[in-house]
């Protein structure tokens, strides 16, 4: 089991059976980003074959150039897309993304805060977390 599922079993431990996954996400991001500013080691290297992946997803009124912004950073970042499903439903443009981190140059951190950008530019909603913390919190 990853360090960030346990966090996360912990923290909703923690918060008790009425806590939403939003309110532990939430505490999750506020203790990771913590860590992250006070210890920034290196990423350690995974064994070969083993995953790292995380999640894009995407919503808002449809534009043109939306996905090639998104993939842009993407790509800009050293990361390669894995799976994609992209669909226009009446109008809203909506995204799920699999990305492999692995070869990323920055971190997700890094990722994020591009993606952070597209979004207020393209005023979309747009999310990226690794998948073991979003695996943990869209659990049953």
């Amino acid at each position: 089991m990853s360090q960030i599922r346990l966090l996360v079993d912990r923290v909703t431990e923690a918060l008790g059976a009425s806590a939403t996954p939003a309110q532990v996400e939430a505490v999750v991001r506020i203790m990771l980003n913590e860590v992250v500013a006070t210890q920034a080691p290196p990423r350690p290297p995974r064994a070969q074959g083993t995953a790292e992946r995380g999640l894009i997803t995407a919503y808002g009124r449809d534009q043109t150039g939306i996905l090639h912004a998104i993939t842009s950073v993407v790509s800009e970042m050293g990361c390669n897309i894995l799976d994609v499903s992209q669909k226009i439903l009446q109008g809203n443009f909506t995204l799920i993304m699999v990305v492999d981190l692995q070869p990323m140059q920055g971190s997700l951190q890094d990722l994020k805060q591009r993606l952070d950008a597209v979004s207020a530019e393209r005023k979309v909603r747009i999310m990226a977390q690794h998948e073991d913390l979003f695996n943990a919190m869209h659990r049953p």
